[in-house]
């Protein structure tokens, strides 16, 4: 009884903290991580900084692929008010 009510709260948990990827964006790139940094970036909104990235390499009958994830928040000094 005790394990199902932590796993109903751990999801419950999860569902919550959905709404933070909003501020994330994920490409793929064969050329470089930094590309595939600059592409993701991309999809980022003015006015933001890029707050976390995180990059995964793949490598595939030798050749190699780049993966990465970024996170961003509002720029410092930006906002309502």
């Amino acid at each position: 009884m005790r394990c199902a009510a932590l796993s109903a709260l751990a999801a419950v948990g999860l569902l919550q903290g959905t709404p933070a990827i909003a501020g994330s964006a994920t490409a793929g790139s064969i050329m470089s991580k930094q590309a595939a940094i600059a592409i993701a970036t991309s999809s980022m909104p003015p006015g933001n900084s890029v707050s976390r990235v995180q990059c995964t390499t793949m490598v595939r009958a030798l050749s190699a692929r780049y993966r990465c994830t970024v996170w961003w928040s509002p720029a410092s000094g930006e906002g309502g008010g």
